[in-house]
């Protein structure tokens, strides 16, 4: 079993979920969110309607410093 944790951004504040195996998560449209995977983890992610994806820069900078992602 893995461990991993959503971070997301609420009306100005972050807000942590550690997820649970079998459990199902659900982020609001429009919330900026980030998965941070602490051990191997397997998940899968849906969506209604279109996906739109828009930058929100800095709000996580310090959880993807040094790790792999679509920017090195």
């Amino acid at each position: 079993m893995g461990r991993a944790r959503y971070l997301l951004h609420e009306d100005g504040e972050r807000r942590e979920v550690e997820l649970t195996e079998g459990e199902v998560f659900v982020a609001r449209a429009g919330v900026p969110h980030i998965l941070v995977p602490e051990e191997d983890t397997f998940t899968f992610e849906w969506w209604d309607g279109d996906f739109i994806a828009e930058e929100v820069e800095g709000l996580f900078d310090d959880v993807t410093r040094g790790r792999v992602g679509p920017r090195g």
